[in-house]
């Protein structure tokens, strides 16, 4: 088998300007933090960013200026408030979006991971969304006498980008039981390409004793990259919960651009390397992310 272990920053330069991609993102909850850090050091441009429901990931990108359009259903910090500058960003003009349903937008994913042309949904009908001249959703009868419901375009992010708790070193990616993203296992078969960052790098052995929690092949995935903690500051359940005080300084500072960009030069371009980043982090207040960890 072909070995993919590879750095961050080798493993971005699977992205391009103007690429879309695919973020398994919640608003604090398992996205791939290592990799958007990596994309904002690297100076990423024009992204198309594709995310059922962006966080600060989503946040981070627009106000690193590396995102031109935005594919999601939804855009929230939950109860931290509101992705800030995601939100200045669309109200200036400067970048455009596409909102969704959350089943439309799983539909569009949907029909690209099994190679149709798309993908049907109930979920917009009487909604406003339908009404914005979107190209990409469009209504139509059901050919078997039913309502009329959404068909709803493939969508193939160029590539997508993940976390999980383990994988080996030939890209067959494991997650614990719990709750799970519904993008984790779709989007990586919508799109091109695959990168993902895992907890742990183990032995192929070590999957096979728990054959069930594999939920991406090997032949999936282009890159895996180690990165303990590497949905810092969200959260990867059990291992960790998201970062509350760093999550609140990062909506504090995101309602001023200088204060913005200030924060990403100190959190995110100051730390060459995950590894600086953890460090600078530092391990007494990660571990007290963990369950029963110090606190």
């Amino acid at each position: 088998m072909i070995e993919k272990l590879t750095s961050a920053e080798r493993a971005m330069r699977l992205v391009r300007d103007g690429d879309v991609v695919g973020l398994q993102s919640g608003p604090t909850q398992c996205a791939p933090m290592a990799l958007v850090r990596e994309l904002i050091r690297g100076g990423a441009r024009d992204l198309h960013i594709v995310t059922l429901s962006g966080g600060i990931a989503l946040d981070w990108l627009v106000a690193a200026g590396g995102v031109g359009r935005v594919t999601f259903a939804a855009a929230t910090m939950e109860h931290f408030g509101m992705c800030r500058r995601f939100r200045r960003a669309v109200e200036a003009g400067a970048v455009g979006v596409e909102e969704l349903s959350e089943t439309a937008l799983l539909a569009r994913l949907g029909a690209a991971a099994r190679g149709l042309p798309f993908l049907p949904t109930a979920g917009m009908i009487g909604t406003d969304l339908l009404r914005v001249g979107n190209p990409a959703v469009k209504v139509v009868p059901d050919p078997f006498g039913g309502p009329p419901v959404v068909a709803c375009a493939a969508l193939h992010p160029d590539v997508a980008l993940l976390h999980a708790h383990r994988a080996d070193r030939f890209g067959n990616v494991a997650m614990d039981p719990g709750p799970r993203h519904p993008m984790t296992a779709l989007l990586p078969r919508a799109a091109r390409r695959v990168v993902v960052t895992a907890e742990e790098i183990v032995d192929t052995g070590v999957l096979r004793e728990a054959p069930e929690r594999t939920v991406l092949p090997a032949f999936l995935v282009d890159a895996i990259v180690e990165a303990p903690y590497g949905a810092h500051p969200t959260s990867l359940f059990p291992a960790y919960d998201y970062d509350a005080e760093f999550i609140r300084s990062w909506t504090a500072a995101g309602g001023d651009e200088a204060d913005a960009a200030r924060f990403l030069d100190r959190v995110v371009r100051a730390a060459a390397t995950h590894g600086d980043y953890v460090a600078m982090i530092g391990p007494e207040r990660l571990a007290g992310l963990t369950p029963g960890g110090a606190r």
